[in-house]
């Protein structure tokens, strides 16, 4: 776990997904009958591209969560999105995953 966003008592944090299903991942992305205006060797090199990103960089969640101060409570679930490819890297834009802002934008209102 790692805490990538803190403000005032809100944080969003990143988790490993170790649970995650690679076909789930995928979606339709690389069915050729769905995709049929892209060569089906060229979807077929994408789609090893794509389980090689995600060997290599792994599958994140992120988690709002809100600080409460009573006894034995602490951080509280408020929101949370999972199957993010990649730690995230607001600097990279294969890892800069829009579900952070989303949630920051969640913490403002």
């Amino acid at each position: 776990m790692r805490v990538i966003f803190e403000q005032g008592n809100h944080r969003i944090v990143e988790q490993f997904d170790c649970d995650y299903d690679i076909e789930d991942l995928k979606g339709d992305c690389y069915d050729a009958e769905v995709n049929d205006d892209i060569d089906p060797t060229e979807l077929a090199r994408q789609e090893q591209e794509f389980e090689n990103l995600v060997s290599n960089e792994g599958v994140y969640g992120y988690i709002l969560e809100v600080w409460n101060p009573e006894i034995e409570i602490g951080w509280e679930h408020v929101d949370s999105c999972w199957g993010f490819v990649g730690q995230y890297t607001p600097s990279e834009e294969t890892f800069n995953h829009y579900i952070v802002e989303e949630l920051k934008q969640q913490i403002a209102s």
